[in-house]
């Protein structure tokens, strides 16, 4: 199994779960990332019997997640493109006088291939993230009486948003293919953080005020959100 401290994979219940050591840790963690692999967080020279132990310990807690992030990339349809939380069919037209357009349940992408049509895909994402975020960022800074600085988009692996309140509400442009209401409770999140920073009662009590059922959204966005930070025309980046 290799020198203690140095391994960095392990093998449990028929997966592959990856060692992170650190000098600074006390204790041992287990994380199950997005896309459904197994972190095991560790002090350095921990014992690689003591690191199964807890993977024993926690493994309906590992299995569970492990199932339900599967159960999350499974819902992204092979082949389909998606916007605003649905998906849609992607038709190539090389002919077509737009770059890109929405009808009859396609996506129509003005490109002879496949491999040419996501950058022409992306530019038309990020116009209409940009248009349709800054419209909701709008809509619920009048109900919630803020005056924004500044709204931007960014490309993120690990975050939807960020507030900046000295400079900037943030957001990823990747909003656009879920749901209009997790868009939504993303543009309030990031918003309420202007009244109340941190996430402590206040501030979450300040997103219910907006919208009853947040708690149903974010559910949806910790549970289903994360393939679509990853997803890109072909497959996964």
């Amino acid at each position: 199994m290799g020198d203690r401290g140095k391994q960095k994979k392990i093998l449990f219940d028929g997966q592959e779960a990856s060692i992170r050591w650190s000098r600074r840790r006390r204790t041992i963690g287990l994380t199950v990332t997005g896309e459904g692999k197994v972190i095991v967080a560790a002090p350095q020279g921990t014992p690689l019997a003591r690191l199964i132990e807890a993977l024993a310990r926690h493994r309906d807690w590992i299995a569970r997640k492990v199932a339900e992030r599967q159960e999350s990339w499974a819902r992204l349809q092979e082949g389909g493109v998606f916007f605003l939380g649905q998906g849609y069919r992607l038709a190539l037209l090389p002919e077509a006088t737009a770059p890109v357009e929405l009808a009859d349940g396609e996506i129509r992408v003005k490109a002879a291939q496949e491999s040419a049509a996501w950058g022409q895909l992306w530019e038309w994402y990020r116009q209409e993230a940009e248009r349709l975020i800054r419209e909701r960022v709008n809509h619920y800074a009048r109900e919630m009486g803020l005056e924004v600085r500044r709204v931007e988009f960014r490309e993120w692996k690990r975050r939807w948003g960020e507030c900046h309140p000295q400079e900037a509400l943030r957001f990823n442009w990747r909003l656009i293919l879920l749901p209009p209401e997790i868009l939504d409770y993303v543009a309030v999140h990031e918003l309420a953080h202007l009244q109340a920073p941190g996430h402590t009662p206040r501030f979450w009590q300040r997103v219910k005020q907006i919208l009853p059922d947040y708690a149903e959204r974010r559910q949806w966005l910790n549970y289903y959100g994360t393939p679509f930070l990853f997803w890109r025309l072909g497959g996964r980046e």
